[in-house]
């Protein structure tokens, strides 16, 4: 088996999560053509966890668990009106299935890469813009801003608090 090595530090900051990303996902599509599919999965899957860590250090959420991951997907989908990312993140967590299932033929993984592709292209947009304005509507919003706020269990925001900048570290909610 021909894997491909990336050597590098653990990211500090969201350009190098950003910088992992890219590399992963040009990684992912060398597997793939040599035909490591359960490589090439994992690596598809490595550049979306990166992707949305570096979104998660720009905003000062907590991105160190799978768990975590998918509270950063929702989050962004809902500020910005984005219900596909769902079924990006659905596609990736596929393929971080993959690895250890193997149960993937290759038109699946290549479809996948393709997907993810899209997705980065999508996350990179949410990047470098400006977190858009958020209102806690359900308990589900409670628990997933809590959870990458890093709050303790008693510091939950109200239904209804909203902050203009998407409830991050910086600036918690407005009201």
């Amino acid at each position: 088996m021909t894997t491909t090595s990336i050597s590098t530090p653990e990211p500090a900051g969201a350009d190098d999560h950003v910088q992992f990303s890219r590399r992963f996902l040009e990684h992912s599509r060398n597997e793939l053509r040599n035909g490591e599919l359960l490589q090439a999965s994992e690596k598809a899957w490595g550049a979306v966890a990166h992707a949305l860590k570096a979104i998660a250090v720009q905003r000062g959420w907590q991105h160190n668990s799978h768990y975590l991951l998918h509270a950063i997907s929702d989050q962004l989908g809902r500020e910005f009106d984005r219900t596909d990312f769902f079924d990006h993140l659905a596609i990736a967590s596929a393929m971080r299935q993959n690895f250890y299932e193997n149960n993937r033929e290759e038109d699946a993984v290549a479809y996948a890469i393709d997907d993810i592709e899209r997705f980065l292209a999508k996350l990179d947009e949410v990047r470098v813009s400006p977190p858009m304005p958020f209102t806690v509507s359900t308990t589900a919003d409670q628990r997933r801003l809590r959870t990458l706020l890093g709050w303790g269990t008693a510091e939950v925001p109200a239904i209804g608090a909203h902050s203009d900048v998407g409830f991050t570290k910086a600036d918690p909610a407005d009201g």
